[in-house]
Order: C-alpha cells, then structure tokens, then sequence
C-alpha cells in the first residue's frame, strides 16, 4: 500500500463532473478520481472545521465509531474497474466496505491515512507534465461555478 494525500477537490473541465485529485506521499503520481457533487462536497467538508453542534453524516460515523470503543486506524483503495474504485475502512483491524468518497471522508476526520494498493496506483496514477498542470488548474470562475453548485445541491437531488 502506497499513502496518498489530497491535493485538490475540483469540476472536470470537460464533463462539469466532480473530481478528487490524490498524490502518492513522496512520489510523484497522481490519482483521479471522478464522484458526486455530495461526495464532493463530504471531502470538502472533512477538510474544514467540523461544526459540532450539527456533525455531518462522516463525523456521526467517526463518533460511532468510538462511543462503541473503536478506532478508524486507515482508508484504503482496494481497486478500480471500469473508471469505478474500490474502497474500505479499517476499523478496529478489519476492513468494512465503503465508497471511495466516503471512506476518504472519514479518514480526513479522522487524522488518518489514505493508502491505496500498489496494483491500483500503477494502474491508474499518471505523472502529470507541466503543460497538463497548468491546463488543469481551475480558474477563478471554475471555483465560484463549483461553489455555488454545491450550495444549490440537496439530499433530495440523489433520491431515486
């Protein structure tokens, strides 16, 4: 397992999609990964201070968790198929399974690693060439259009 951190929560120029954007720690690969706009917007909200009065659905999890006397040790990414990863929490030693936004989501609230599988990182990380980061850098325009997306988003848009 190689660890991973986040570099950016950001839209897909060309599908207006929400992605993740992770580095491997001391290398230089970078993985993407695509999501929704609520799991978008979860990471997002693990990586700002938690409003204790009115925790969100990963830090009711995280607290769960340890009211039961457990611990959220790690977030691994297990695999990837298809453009869809893999991923789970390790908590108290044993994996349980989540979605890849999810189980990062936790893990950032919980001050633990990211890590995923050697296959999958030499799957799908890719060294991005200057020219490329410079042309995924979002503008100023991009980062208020994705804002106000996830202002406007509510839990009744996922229903079914």
């Amino acid at each position: 397992m190689r660890e991973l951190t986040v570099v950016e929560v950001r839209l897909d120029a060309e599908q207006g999609s929400p992605v993740l954007i992770l580095k491997e720690t001391g290398g230089e690969r970078q993985v993407a990964i695509w999501m929704t706009a609520a799991g978008a917007s979860a990471i997002l909200g693990a990586l700002q201070d938690a409003d204790e009065d009115h925790p969100s659905s990963h830090e009711l999890i995280l607290s769960i968790v340890r009211h039961l006397g457990g611990e959220v040790s790690v977030a691994h990414i297990v695999g990837h198929q298809e453009g869809v990863f893999y991923a789970e929490l390790i908590i108290d030693g044993r994996p349980v399974a989540a979605r890849p936004s999810d189980a990062i989501a936790v893990a950032l609230r919980a001050g633990v690693p990211i890590k995923i599988a050697q296959g999958v990182l030499d799957a799908v990380g890719v060294v991005p060439t200057a020219d490329q980061e410079e042309a995924e850098a979002p503008n100023e325009d991009q980062v208020e259009q994705f804002r106000q997306f996830l202002d406007s988003v509510n839990p009744d848009d996922f229903e079914p």
